[in-house]
């Protein structure tokens, strides 16, 4: 479980000895949103609606967007996550892996579930979640389609700038055209986001996924931190460009997604990076134990049998422990030939070399003695 989300979270229920938890960041993007409608401020709206033929559409600013529509996408985004995290708890458990908690935010679930040591395993726990919000799509858009709506496609290729017709004066807000139309549009942006390739998203556990069985878990993981981080350069250049070319009438500018997207990638990817150090073997004892790290981060040890390329750090820390083990191995082996030329001679009858070697290694086991006692139980 990730202890951040833990504390970040408010508890609002149990299921099958699972805490469900909503995310802080869910209540700040409801406030917000409920903020900018035009019942929470006073933004003058210059066409609070267009009208159509088939009804009423949403215009493309949220001052005009009504208070009960917003709530409304607020419940679809909602339920589509909760059901996004229970699936994927689901194929978690199915594969042997566990959680604790459920934990629901506005991005997708921010869930820590703890799965084997094993790629396929991985790989379709991260399946699931893009898997459902496709499904969901296709649901909802098939469900359109058969009623008649031509702007399933719309809502498929514009999703920044949705345009969701919902019933004229006189009738009920909340039409099964309109819920499906808000299925199709937040499923959408859930399917996106869910494919960045940095946790909590499902894209940095599929490429994981991918990668693990090839190049060994560790490379995997410093393989999809640089992925991500190549992704958030490109989307904070794409979002440049786009400044300029910013359209007045859109819901949101096309570049503000881009460069939130290139900031969360950035940051994401530079935390989950792992960090492994070189041990040349000078004084093994005095190196600080990464276990803390490696327990800390959910780290489990991996099947190197499974791993046809090992990491090229790993080759060399092997290749470094294999020499110091010799050299160690060739001193120990001298100093117990000298050692054993002292019983039948004195230490003035040695060589000033051999002299010299015994000090040296004498100072050496006893900083060895030292460090070891220095550390703390």
């Amino acid at each position: 479980m990730n202890p951040s989300n833990e504390r970040l979270s408010l508890c609002v229920g149990r299921w099958r000895g699972i805490d469900v938890r909503v995310h802080i960041l869910f209540p700040i993007l409801a406030l917000s949103a409920l903020l900018l409608t035009k019942d929470f401020n006073r933004i003058h709206a210059e066409a609070e609606s267009v009208i159509t033929t088939e009804g009423y559409l949403i215009p493309h600013t949220f001052g005009g967007a009504n208070t009960r529509l917003v709530c409304l996408a607020l419940l679809v985004l909602l339920v589509s996550v909760a059901l996004h995290e229970l699936v994927r708890l689901l194929a978690a458990r199915r594969v042997g892996g566990h959680a604790t908690s459920l934990v629901l935010g506005p991005i997708g679930g921010l869930s820590r579930i703890h799965l084997p040591a094993d790629p396929p395993a991985h790989l379709l726990t991260g399946l699931v979640g893009p898997l459902v919000a496709l499904l969901l799509i296709v649901v909802a858009g098939c469900g359109l389609a058969f009623a008649g709506d031509r702007s399933v496609l719309e809502l498929l290729f514009s999703p920044l700038n949705p345009e969701l017709a919902y019933p004229g004066p006189g009738t009920r807000l909340f039409s099964m055209k309109l819920v499906g139309q808000m299925i199709v549009w937040i499923n959408c942006c859930l399917f996106l986001v869910d494919l960045l390739p940095v946790d909590p998203c499902a894209g940095a556990e599929i490429l994981r996924g991918v990668l693990w069985p090839v190049v060994g878990r560790n490379t995997a993981a410093y393989a999809t931190s640089h992925v991500a981080l190549g992704a958030a350069i490109l989307l904070a250049i794409s979002s440049a460009v786009l400044v300029g070319q910013a359209n007045p009438d859109a819901l949101v500018p096309a570049w503000f997604p881009l460069a939130l997207a290139s900031v969360f990638l950035l940051y994401a990817a530079r935390g989950n990076m792992p960090s492994k150090n070189y041990d040349v073997g000078l004084a093994i004892d005095e190196l600080d134990s990464d276990d803390e790290i490696w327990i800390a981060g959910d780290w489990v040890e991996e099947d190197h049998a499974a791993v046809l390329v090992e990491h090229i750090q790993d080759k060399q820390q092997e290749a470094l422990d294999r020499k110091r083990r010799e050299r160690e191995a060739n001193e120990d082996a001298r100093v117990d030939a000298i050692l054993a030329r002292l019983h039948g001679t004195s230490f003035e009858n040695l060589s000033e070399e051999e002299r010299a070697f015994l000090k040296r290694a004498s100072r050496r086991y006893q900083r060895r003695r030292g460090t070891a006692g220095d550390t703390p139980l």
